[in-house]
């Protein structure tokens, strides 16, 4: 078996790195995250036509950096400039740190403290279970 050489690497912040260097270029930032996919093994790469490019992330590909929380819904602002609505039912926390599914579900995304903060307000405990609405929250 092959072994992947990436070619970007992304923290838990989701900054990227290609080669060792900062991306900051944000043209070239959303490029990525618009050519972003995944294969059946979990491997994340970029793909422009044929080209790939394997991506390495320190944690989730997507980072949650607002939720706007509301009495009927709570809308996420994406590290890529992106909205959507949370499905709460893939809300988990592991480690203390909230994670959810994203992109129609291909993706996840951690949510940075402040989102942390935003999403709490709305959590309920009940018999030492989390619960939004009636939705348990998976807690490992």
């Amino acid at each position: 078996m092959n072994k992947i050489k990436y070619r970007f690497f992304v923290d838990k912040e989701c900054n990227w790195f290609q080669d060792g260097k900062a991306i900051t270029h944000k043209g070239i930032y959303n490029f990525n995250y618009k050519h972003l996919k995944i294969n059946k093994d979990k491997v994340f790469f970029v793909q422009e036509e044929k080209s790939i490019a394997y991506v390495d992330f320190e944690d989730k590909p997507f980072l949650v950096r607002i939720a706007d929380v509301s009495e009927k819904k709570t809308v996420l602002l994406l590290n890529d400039s992106t909205k959507e609505e949370l499905d709460v039912s893939s809300l988990y926390f592991k480690n203390n740190i909230p994670y959810c599914s994203v992109k129609q579900g291909v993706f996840e995304a951690r949510f940075s403290r402040p989102a942390l903060y935003q999403i709490s307000k709305i959590i309920k405990i009940t018999d030492g279970k989390y619960y939004i609405g009636s939705c348990l929250i998976n807690h490992q």
